[in-house]
């Protein structure tokens, strides 16, 4: 399009580049629009400007990386390409060539892709970089955090650990003391000092066991107890112990079990005698040991106690402690009284293992942010490159569309002839005009149409031959280019 044509609205598309400079900041969708609309009137009216194209470019970045999301930016292009396509329409019904006005929207639509879509995609993908770089250096900080408190919570933990190990090593010995001292007290063959003697010493071993679980209270992680090991005696050594002391204990069953599962084993047996012997004084206990091939069950079943004890029934840390060790281990737990006396029983799987949980390290975050990154760098080239070349393809088809379209045989052109009736040449005229026909001056009063003397889509020599019409008389015809030889 001629400049002289523009110049009516020189200075209107000169205060819309100077407005949306000065709202870049402020506004960036309005600025991008502003600059976008201009860019595409002047691809619509065949005029180039480097200010435009710039000021597309650039705002269009600016908007990718000022604005959170990307529906405006969507909702922007889409008018841009509706009203530029309503403008195109138009100007083709005017001019009488809308085949022409469709293929300048075209170039408009892929003119914005690569100076609107492209730089907006850019500035997103540094925005969104920018935003999860930053989101990565938080969740560090707060990962640095985490770890403290897990330190912290790890040290407590251990408090937690010292405290279940006084419980099942020193309130078994102090249990068993207390029971060898209450058999000595009642042994008619100790003169009357010893006799009191050991039950002085009785008294203070059941006083520093009640002292001990008030430390265990104190020291002990509230709500949860931590997996603990128990001595390394055996099942028999416990049992021997323990008869040693003056118990009445029956071991049946296979006790030579290995591993995490003979380990919650020793310390079930540990923890039924230690009870029997503070709570049924006197009583007989039968421990027994089961085996087969996916299962070990283990009991520990007292009697009713033979003397009286103290009602107080403890805080039974150890029994809550087995019942969490069981059913981590996916196992089954039981323990409550049993025909007048105490049963305890723990049925455990062989394929019980320990547990860990997963802790998300820094590491593992700063690559979910490299590989999101990396994410968003594809999409912010593949969308436009994907656009722009559907783009291409649709200019292509629609080019080799009017080419094919618009070929008048030389044949059908040499049967034309001056004063022809404008009737009788259209019956052997294309149904399409060339595209990009030369710009010539028509005969005085005639409208002239351009149209290929061959089908050669990719050879721009081939000759061009042009008909015009006066009213309804054909009133000339020539060749306008020759095909180079």
């Amino acid at each position: 399009m001629p400049v002289s044509k523009l110049t009516w609205d020189v200075f209107a598309l000169f205060g819309l580049l100077v407005t949306a400079v000065v709202v870049s900041r402020p506004q960036p969708l309005a600025s991008f629009v502003l600059a976008s609309a201009g860019l595409a009137y002047l691809v619509l009216a065949g005029v180039g400007s480097a200010s435009y194209t710039i000021a597309a470019v650039l705002t269009s970045y600016l908007l990718g990386r000022r604005l959170e999301g990307p529906r405006p930016a969507v909702y922007a292009f889409s008018a841009l390409a509706a009203a530029g396509l309503g403008y195109a329409m138009l100007l083709g019904v005017i001019r009488g060539r809308l085949d022409t006005q469709v293929m300048q929207w075209l170039w408009m639509v892929f003119g914005l892709v690569l100076l609107a879509v492209f730089p907006w995609f850019a500035g997103r993908f540094m925005r969104q970089r920018a935003e999860l770089l930053r989101a990565g250096w938080q969740r560090a900080e707060q990962l640095e955090r985490e770890q403290r408190i897990i330190a912290e919570r790890e040290r407590l933990r251990e408090r937690a650990r010292i405290a279940q190990d006084m419980h099942d090593s020193l309130g078994h010995e102090l249990a068993l003391i207390a029971l060898r001292a209450g058999g000595l007290e009642v042994d008619r063959g100790l003169d009357q000092r010893h006799r009191q003697a050991a039950g002085e010493l009785r008294m203070t071993a059941g006083q520093a066991s009640e002292t001990l679980r008030t430390i265990i209270g104190l020291l002990g992680e509230p709500g949860r107890l931590a997996p603990l090991r128990p001595t390394n005696d055996s099942v028999a050594d416990l049992v021997e112990r323990a008869r040693a002391s003056g118990m009445a204990v029956d071991l049946d069953g296979e006790v030579d079990v290995t591993g995490v599962v003979g380990l919650a084993v020793r310390r079930v047996v540990q923890e039924g005698l230690t009870n029997a012997a503070k709570y049924a004084p006197g009583a007989s206990v039968d421990v027994r040991v089961e085996r087969n091939e996916s299962f070990t069950s283990v009991s520990v079943v007292n009697g009713p106690p033979v003397r009286s004890v103290a009602a107080d029934g403890g805080t039974q840390r150890g029994l809550i402690g087995l019942r969490e060790r069981a059913l981590l281990m996916g196992g089954t737990f039981a323990a409550g009284p049993e025909d007048g006396g105490f049963a305890v029983r723990v049925r455990l799987p062989h394929d019980a293992g320990t547990v860990v949980e997963p802790i998300e390290t820094t590491e593992s975050v700063r690559e979910q942010v490299r590989r999101t990154a990396r994410r968003g760098l594809i999409v912010a080239v593949g969308v436009p490159a994907a656009i722009a070349t559907g783009l291409v393809a649709v200019m292509f088809g629609y080019y080799a569309y009017s080419v094919t379209h618009s070929v008048l045989p030389l044949e059908d052109y040499d049967r034309l002839w001056i004063g022809q009736s404008k009737e009788g040449a259209e019956d052997m005229l294309p149904e399409m005009e060339m595209l990009d026909a030369p710009s010539m001056p028509n005969p005085p009063g005639a409208g002239c149409r351009y149209y290929l003397a061959e089908p050669a889509i990719l050879n721009f020599n081939t000759a061009v031959l042009r008909v015009c019409f006066d009213g309804d008389r054909l009133v000339a015809k020539d060749v306008v280019r020759e095909p180079h030889q």
